[in-house]
């Protein structure tokens, strides 16, 4: 029932409109394009309330009128939009389109009520789309209506509707009383089965391209001008029940896009990657709005506003200058940074509840064995291990743990404790005293979850150059209450490069949900880690906002534009432990393969390869090759869907958006780790007869080597070792990391370089392409408006002139 108009500039309210009516609220806005003036721009807004008023409303002061239209239609007003130069169109329940001119574009129609230029009806479309969809979606596209509900979408050429725009005279005004001319469908398009209902769209101006949100965290792309549909972009990263909800073009270049969760990607529809992702806020995205015209004011800047289902409103850099900027100084490191590589070795075992002592009497000396495999002392070791308490009588513990006022859970809580604690003291006893290494180390973090436990140690002479450690857990058994299954993540900064370390435990089980549910733990896991923001290292550098957080030296070890914040953040990242994948084939079929020597074919039937590549694209890439197999890349544009899947495949249902699409994995030479009988080599003889399987195993992603290369990763080796106290078996991979050490100074002056050469460069380019815009509309297209402003050198006064006067 309120509008409250504000300044983004300075943050100060301009001014509170309040519905005209006790039981009234508004329902639909358009603010009225600006024809000469971009400082005019959005200073008259036309609101519609639930009583069918529309009032016209000045954003500069508390100024509203009554607009009086003049219309023989009684339905609602369900949409409305800002259309060309002082234009506003409005559609109404009943499927009236009318098209009108705003008085501050009209000064010749004086007092009298506005009639409107162009009436069109797309009323039997619209019944269809109701019946569709729970939700209909318009958007206008220069003079197209596009028009969407549940999986089809309606394509209207209003162009037919009347004569051009600019040839009606005022005289020759159709009459409101004549029947409105209804549009014909130009195309019709229709997702297939596989798609899920339309939930939101957009359109850019120069690339003629439409993009289409849908309720399983999918974007459909169509070329605008070929109704062919190019791409479907898959943005849900591997999580359940994300829907995008708000899409907003900026400038030709970026695909803004909201989702139910509260998060927003930007993606570069140009190189079709994901430039930045964060969490705006926990409540759902519901509208993106560009101010891409204050770009041709005094402020010379983009913004971009999200809106939030729980009230808030966020403006953010439209024009992403800090992530250019950082792209730009992460080229030149070499010109400030010294590089080296330091070793990391990581060992994981599910030791199915074994006590350090008793392993050790029967299996003298083998923890040592298995800390030492590597060979060469690593600078950093990781100890991963599942299953320190026994989750199977823990199931039952659990009931007596939440219920924590009881004696009995008490002492099952000091047990557990006293556990984790046994096999700390045994690591480091090893450690310290040179039992699997000469050199002695020190234990930099250690964690535990129920039943996993992590200990990252740093040899001795390295040790005071990792700082910044955090460690993070995430639960996801019985629906995250548990922590039976999960991840444990420890970050540090070593030098000046981040590495993050995961211990996870996933589902268990062979069946198709069962590694439904390692996928979406695995997302779960990958999404929810959370850490510390470093505390930051300032440099004295005069960089103006929104690039003032280049001069923040400790933001340096993380990648993608991150803060350390989440887990993909870091750019060495590490996902290890029992992930419990299985093997899509028979317990006979795999024991044939093994009996026969043929690790590398029994491979093939791994469920996680087929979802990681030796060949995978750097972080958030997104292909059209990774579509399933049975989903058209383009449709036609009639009512008939391209129903390709009729035959379905026999895959795992999931891979797609799989959250460690982007991590590989050494080759595996060694038999697969699980299920062993305890105290023998003999696979599962229970009445279970489990398959055999790589459970075991140890995933990185490094950073891409485009930019600077601290945290690129050379995998060493990956083994198995033997022992018969578990029924897996440990293993443990070595990598080489490169990291960097910052000379401040000299960053200092690449950093000032840097902001002097390239930021008046991206705000040019920006400036030059909100002229283009801003030009075209009063030109027939965005190419006439780019060519007249060229002809003009880039004079935007000059280029309207010329374009009015014509």
């Amino acid at each position: 029932s309120r509008i409250i108009c504000t300044r983004v500039a300075t943050g100060e309210i301009g001014a509170i409109h309040n519905a005209p009516g006790p039981e009234e609220r508004f329902v639909g806005l358009a603010p009225v394009q600006a024809t000469r003036d971009p400082a005019s721009e959005c200073a008259r807004v036309w609101a519609c309330t639930n009583a069918g008023r529309v009032l016209v409303l000045n954003t500069n002061s508390t100024g509203a009128l009554q607009e009086r239209l003049s219309t023989a239609s009684r339905a609602s007003i369900m949409a409305m939009f800002g259309v060309g130069a002082g234009e506003v169109w409005t559609v109404r329940d009943d499927g009236l389109a009318e098209a009108w001119r705003d008085r501050s574009a009209a000064p010749d129609v004086g007092d009298a009520a506005l009639v409107p230029e162009r009436r069109f009806s797309i009323g039997s479309e619209l019944q269809l789309a109701r019946r569709a969809g729970r939700a209909v979606l318009l958007l206008v596209r220069g003079r197209e209506l596009w028009l969407a509900g549940g999986r089809s979408v309606w394509v209207f050429d209003t162009q037919r509707a009347s004569e051009p725009l600019a040839s009606v005279a005022a005289s020759a005004l159709l009459s409101t009383q004549a029947p409105p001319l209804a549009l014909h469908t130009v195309a019709q398009l229709a997702l297939s089965a596989h798609d899920a209902a339309i939930t939101c769209l957009a359109a850019d101006a120069g690339r003629a391209l439409v993009y289409a949100g849908t309720d399983a965290g999918h974007v459909v792309v169509w070329r605008a001008k070929t109704r062919e549909r190019v791409r479907t972009l898959d943005v849900s990263n591997g999580e359940r029940d994300v829907r995008v909800t708000a899409l907003a073009c900026v400038l030709d270049r970026w695909l803004w896009v909201g989702l139910a969760s509260g998060r927003i990607l930007v993606l570069d529809v140009v190189e079709w990657t994901v430039a930045k992702e964060w969490t705006a806020a926990s409540s759902a995205v519901t509208a993106l709005h560009v101010d891409w015209t204050a770009l041709l004011t005094s402020r010379a800047c983009l913004q971009v506003a999200s809106v939030h289902a729980g009230g808030s409103v966020f403006f953010w850099d439209g024009a992403l200058l800090h992530d250019r900027l950082d792209r730009e100084l992460r080229r030149r490191t070499p010109a400030f940074a010294h590089k080296r590589e330091v070793t990391v070795q990581i060992n994981s075992w599910n030791i199915d509840a074994l006590k350090p002592d008793v392993l050790d009497s029967a299996e003298r000396g083998f923890v040592a064995r298995w800390l030492g495999a590597g060979g060469s002392a690593p600078d950093l070791l990781v100890v991963g291990l599942q299953e320190v308490v026994d989750l199977e009588s823990k199931k039952m513990t659990a009931k007596s743990l939440w219920r924590n006022t009881t004696t009995k859970a008490g002492h099952a809580r000091a047990d557990i404790s006293k556990r984790y604690g046994l096999w700390r003291r045994a690591l480091e006893k090893i450690l310290q005293r040179g039992g699997a290494f000469a050199e002695p180390y020190r234990a930099v973090a250690c964690q535990n979850m129920v039943g996993l436990f992590v200990c990252v140690f740093a040899r001795d002479d390295v040790y005071r150059r990792v700082r910044d450690v955090e460690v993070s857990q995430v639960k996801t058994g019985m629906g995250g209450l548990h922590g039976n299954k999960g991840g444990i993540g420890v970050r540090l900064v070593f030098d000046d490069t981040a590495l993050c370390f995961v211990n996870a435990h996933l589902a268990a089980g062979e069946s198709v949900g069962n590694n439904l549910a390692r996928i979406q733990h695995s997302a779960t896991i990958v999404s929810s880690l959370a850490f510390k923001r470093p505390a930051p290292v300032l440099q004295p550098v005069p960089i103006a906002a929104p690039a003032a957080d280049l001069a923040n030296v400790a933001l340096d070890a993380f990648v993608d534009g991150g803060d350390g914040q989440r887990y993909l953040d870091h750019a060495a990242c590490f996902f290890s432990g029992d992930l419990n994948f299985r093997l899509r084939t028979s317990r006979l079929q795999a024991e044939r393969c093994l009996d026969a020597g043929e690790v590398e074919s029994l491979l093939q039937y791994d469920q996680l390869l087929p979802m990681i590549s030796a060949d995978a694209p750097p972080a958030f890439a997104i292909s059209p090759a990774a579509l399933p197999t049975d989903l058209p890349h383009t449709l036609p544009t009639t009512a008939e869907s391209d129903s390709s899947g009729d035959e379905e495949e026999t895959r795992d249902v999931g891979s797609t958006g799989f959250a460690l699409s982007a991590f590989h994995e050494m080759p595996i030479h060694f038999r697969p780790t699980y299920k062993y009988d305890p105290d023998t080599d003999r696979f599962d003889t229970s009445e279970k007869r489990r398959t055999p399987a790589w459970c075991d195993r140890v995933l990185f992603r490094g950073q891409a080597s485009d930019q600077d290369d601290h945290g690129l990763i050379t995998p060493l080796a990956y083994q198995r070792l033997e022992c018969r106290q578990s029924d897996h078996r440990p293993i443990f991979a070595t990598f080489r990391v490169g990291v960097k050490q910052i000379d401040r100074d000299a960053r200092a002056r690449v950093l000032a370089d840097v902001h002097a050469e390239c930021g008046a460069r991206i705000a040019s380019e920006a400036a030059a392409f909100a002229r283009v815009l801003w030009l075209s509309r009063h030109a027939p297209s965005v190419d006439t408006a780019a060519e007249l402003l060229a002809a003009a050198g880039g004079d935007l006064d000059r280029a309207l002139h010329q374009l009015l006067n014509v």
